[in-house]
């Protein structure tokens, strides 16, 4: 899936000075987009386009990142509420 939205969207730039650079990794599916930045850190977008997007950071690392997914669909599962991501 990466492959295929690295050759969607290529290399995603994480802030204004270009030289912070990421790959589109998946989405909620409702539109928001997430993003591996180079350094380990997770980030989402506003809307759901990475055209000049603005990315919101969720995660420091894999780990972090799939702690809150987990809570995210156990929230989910409990009470149909989307939890944090």
């Amino acid at each position: 899936m990466s492959l295929l939205r690295l050759q969607e969207y290529g290399v995603v730039d994480l802030g204004t000075d270009k030289r912070s650079h990421g790959l589109a990794i998946g989405s909620n599916g409702g539109g928001l987009i997430y993003v591996a930045g180079a350094h380990g850190g997770r980030y989402r977008t506003r809307t759901a386009s990475l055209d000049e997007a603005e990315l919101d950071k969720v995660a420091d690392d894999l780990r972090q990142f799939l702690e809150l997914l987990e809570r995210s669909l156990t929230r989910f599962n409990a009470d149909g509420e989307p939890g944090y991501l």
